[in-house]
């Protein structure tokens, strides 16, 4: 609330009257000292008190305390605006996070098909890949049994040949005259049926 031109007119006899008793006071206190501890000042002293004392309540009521109350309802408004929007929000957020949980057991219900579907085909490819590779592995083995069986018959005839020569040549030099040929292949025969054996 604000002050009526009608108080103001009242307040200002009051007021002149106060500052001809200020300088009143003045005078008496330059002659006596401290009014605060003169007994004949008390009256004034509670007089100026009383008149203060209005003053101070007149504005508390009529100026400030109106804007204070207005400033706490703006205030207590502004909260109760700010609650009801972070309700909202709050409201916003949790159907947001129920969506987004939607989404991702969704999203992990594809992946693990997908992934069984992955594994799958993946284990039929290894499973072909694995009879392709140990039927080439059988024929690589079996070709290789074979050349070796080959290198092993061609090593033996060579050895054959060699040796037969070797004991032509040792049995000539050892007895001076060569042995028949039949004699040297029936003698490295029966060693080679010995070792064998």
């Amino acid at each position: 609330m604000r002050i009526r031109p009608d108080m103001l007119a009242r307040l200002m006899p009051i007021s002149l009257t106060l500052a001809l008793f200020a300088r009143v006071s003045r005078a008496e206190e330059a002659k006596s000292g401290m009014p605060q501890l003169d007994p004949h000042s008390y009256s004034s002293q509670v007089f100026w008190l009383a008149v203060f004392f209005l003053l101070v309540f007149v504005f508390l009521r009529f100026v400030g305390l109106p804007r204070v109350t207005s400033l706490i309802e703006e205030r207590s408004r502004k909260i109760d605006g700010d609650l009801s929007a972070a309700e909202l929000l709050r409201s916003q957020a949790a159907e947001a996070e129920t969506a987004y949980e939607t989404t991702m057991a969704s999203a992990h219900g594809e992946a693990r098909q997908l992934l069984a579907a992955t594994h799958e085909r993946n284990m039929a490819v290894l499973a072909e890949q694995t009879r392709a590779a140990a039927t080439e592995s059988d024929r690589t083995v079996s070709e290789a049994v074979a050349r070796i069986e080959t290198d092993r018959a061609e090593a033996l005839r060579s050895v054959r040949e060699v040796a037969k020569g070797l004991a032509a040549e040792i049995t000539f030099k050892l007895a001076g005259r060569s042995p028949t040929a039949d004699s040297v292949t029936g003698a490295i025969d029966s060693i080679a049926g010995q070792e064998a054996a």
